[in-house]
């Protein structure tokens, strides 16, 4: 066991709980989110697009996280990351 791994029965019990993640965004709320993102409209997010969106929400490393979105999302593999792709990527659970 490593000196650095905090275990729950170390948290002192004054400790607020965990932040709870915020309820699951409906279509209609993702579908605006992809349009955002779509900065020229075709219905797919590409290589390029991905790295803006990364970028504008801060995110270090915009080009490699948008790399490995295309690696995780695109299904297809050509190279883009369709509406449909990206609503079934939001709907998995990142805990599994």
């Amino acid at each position: 066991m490593f000196p650095w791994t905090i275990h729950p029965k170390n948290i002192d019990k004054s400790c607020s709980k965990p932040v709870t993640l915020a309820a699951p965004h409906n279509e209609e709320q993702l579908n605006k989110i992809f349009d955002r993102f779509d900065s020229n409209g075709d219905g797919h997010l590409s290589w390029e697009e991905l790295r803006s969106a990364y970028n504008i929400l801060g995110m270090s490393f915009p080009g490699l996280r948008a790399l490995k979105a295309l690696r995780v999302a695109d299904e297809n593999r050509d190279g883009y990351i369709s509406q449909k792709e990206f609503i079934k990527l939001t709907r998995k659970n990142p805990r599994k």
